[in-house]
């Protein structure tokens, strides 16, 4: 029997054991140095010779971390970090202030930012051009701080930060995107703070900017005029179809939402008054009369039975709407027997009323419209009621631009009249808020008037300014309403869209007027003023406005169009005025010996009884032709 050797074992000791594993862990990390040693080469490379600084990284956490401005030593100013430029636009300022500088800081959504333009057109713009004309003493500056699809609470951060930069006011404008948020930014707002560190750590890497710029991961910036096929945030972060799906009927969310806003402006009120600066903030408004609703649903609840009877009342009143108005109502009506809270039958009512002269029934339906969409991409009547209310037990002035623009509506319902879209003013409606907002500073005592502005003194100030404008300016923007409605499936409620009287035939020449989509503009008017008599002297009046707003070339093709439809020379004496001032503005001798020479005898009377808005609006390049000159003094 073979006995088995016995080998002797080499005793372990606790120092030799503490050796063995520091050995291990060197080699590990050895090698993973040198695994990694190709990585640090280049990233040190890129470092050392300023390659992809991180200020041109994407804002990967949507606009919720990281400040907006940053600092420029060479320059002397703050600007907007490249990062944020998914969501603002590029804004600067000085760092030193100057002893004459008024600072004012636009704080709001994409109304602010002048969407579906840019700031140039913004009301902030045109009281920054207002307040420096009326007050020369002092250089005043609206620093544009609208973010695209930003809410009332993401604000916060924003004031906290301009605070810094020693403001002389805040205006805050906002309630449009409070639904929105939440369904866009869920997975972003939930992430842990350990992920954030993560995720912010990496995108600081030099290396991985590097690799996600060559591979088309960086996202492109605000397209200049000549590139307006670039992708831009709003509607990148828009078209997803779960976006548009997740929207039901949540009165509980709703709520929510509705008291997150309230909290969200006591709060930014609050921060101003302990910071000691002014604020004055903007109710904001909604195109009632030509946006149905983004998103209607029957209630979780009801019966199978109830649905199919609701389906057929639904499709009878919608036959009837074109032979009997009367009856669709009562047909419309009978639906919400089984669902009160769908809201395109309110929609579809109020249209009905509207069609038949009850504009003040109607409104109250277009209103209930809005408030019961189940996307909620405009700000509701109690959020708007909580900007005043919230506003008023803090002290603090408010603009109400949604009663400032529905007044000037026709019918006293905002539509394409004044929106552009859903939400956004026209160029004519942003011109009115920046004058609301002066006004108010000025009888707050907060802007002193040194140099009073007259009608003729903001024609001609607006003007120069629309024409500093680059010639795809306009055309971008009518791009930009492309893309939302695009994403808001508005081909699924397009007959909805469409206008059904001479009302809806002027509004939607307007829109398309203002958006320069001039077939399209060329087409309704052309059916307004075959529907109704009255259309011409509507839309001559409208005319008027565009050049009141120094929107000349505007006015010049509506009158031209309107010349062209009456079909001869025998024109209107309203429609001779509007030519003939016209003629004066552009300083066409052959057409201004034309226009006067046709009414020599009578034109002193025609300006004096003119109820069109011409007379009015250039004063000065008719009182060689009246006695009584057309007032214009100061307002």
């Amino acid at each position: 029997m073979s006995v088995p050797v016995r080998r002797p074992m080499t005793e372990t000791t606790p120092e030799k054991s503490n050796q063995d594993r520091r050995r291990r862990t060197s080699f590990v990390a050895m090698a993973l140095l040198l695994g990694l040693s190709p990585l640090l080469l280049v990233e040190g490379t890129l470092r050392l010779f300023g390659v992809m600084d991180e200020s041109v990284d994407a804002d990967l956490h949507g606009g919720l971390d990281g400040s907006l401005f940053e600092k420029d030593d060479r320059t002397g100013v703050y600007r907007t970090r490249l990062a944020r430029e998914q969501f603002f636009v590029t804004q600067e300022f000085p760092v030193e202030k100057a002893d004459n500088e008024y600072r004012i800081f636009c704080l709001g959504g994409s109304t602010v930012q002048g969407r579906p333009w840019r700031p140039e057109t913004s009301f902030g713009q045109w009281a920054e051009l207002e307040l420096n004309h009326i007050d020369p003493s002092r250089k005043y500056q609206v620093i544009n701080c609208g973010g695209i699809s930003y809410a009332s609470y993401r604000l916060t951060s924003v004031l906290q930060e301009v605070l810094t930069y020693d403001p002389d006011l805040i205006i805050l404008a906002t309630g449009h995107n409070e639904f929105l948020e939440d369904q866009t930014y869920a997975e972003i707002k939930s992430r842990s703070q350990t992920r954030l560190w993560l995720e912010n750590a990496s995108r600081s890497l030099r290396t991985v900017m590097l690799l996600r710029k060559l591979s088309g991961g960086t996202p492109k910036q605000e397209p200049q005029p000549e590139d307006v096929s670039a992708s831009e945030g709003v509607e990148a972060r828009l078209d997803d179809d779960a976006g548009y799906a997740s929207y039901h009927r949540d009165d509980t969310w709703h709520e929510q939402i509705t008291q997150q806003f309230e909290n969200s402006v006591r709060t930014m009120l609050s921060m101003c008054s302990e910071a000691g600066v002014p604020v004055l903030t903007v109710r904001l408004g909604a195109n009632l009369r030509d946006s149905p609703p983004f998103k209607s649903e029957l209630r979780s609840d009801i019966s199978t039975e109830d649905a199919q009877r609701w389906q057929q009342l639904f499709e009878a009143a919608t036959a009837a709407e074109k032979t009997d108005l009367k009856q669709a109502i009562e047909l419309y009506k009978k639906t919400l027997d089984l669902d009160d809270r769908y809201p395109l039958v309110h929609f579809r009512i109020a249209r009905c009323l509207d069609r038949l002269g009850q504009s003040e029934q109607a409104l109250t339906n277009y209103q209930a419209a809005l408030d019961l969409d189940i996307c909620p991409l405009r700000i509701t009547s109690r959020m708007q009621k909580l900007m005043t209310s919230v506003s008023e037990q803090a002290g603090v002035p408010c603009v109400d631009a949604e009663t400032l623009l529905r007044n000037v509506s026709a019918d006293h319902i905002p539509g394409f009249d004044r929106y552009v879209d859903h939400v956004h003013p026209s160029i004519v409606g942003h011109q009115m808020i920046g004058r609301a907002l002066v006004q108010r500073l000025v009888s707050d005592g907060l802007i002193q008037t040194q140099n009073p502005l007259t009608p003729v003194d903001r024609r001609l100030l607006f003007q120069q300014q629309l024409r500093s404008l680059g010639t795809t300016y306009i055309p971008n923007g009518r791009r930009r309403i492309g893309w939302l409605e695009g994403w808001a499936r508005r081909q699924r409620l397009f007959e909805e869209t469409l206008p059904v009287d001479t009302r809806g035939f002027i509004s939607a020449t307007l829109r398309y007027l203002d958006l320069h989509d001039y077939d399209v503009a060329k087409d309704n008017l052309k059916q307004a003023v075959e529907s109704s008599d009255d259309a011409e002297q509507r839309l001559i009046r409208a005319a008027a406005d565009f050049y009141s707003a120094g929107q000349s070339d505007e006015a010049n093709w509506l009158i031209s169009q309107l010349s062209k439809a009456d079909g001869g020379s025998n024109f209107s004496d309203n429609l001779a005025l509007a030519r003939l001032v016209l003629a004066l503005d552009r300083g066409s001798s052959a057409d201004i010996d034309a226009a006067v020479s046709a009414r020599t005898d009578t034109w002193a009377n025609i300006i004096r009884n003119d109820a069109t808005g011409w007379a009015a609006a250039a004063p000065d390049l008719l009182k060689s032709l009246s006695p009584h000159e057309p007032a214009d003094h100061a307002e």
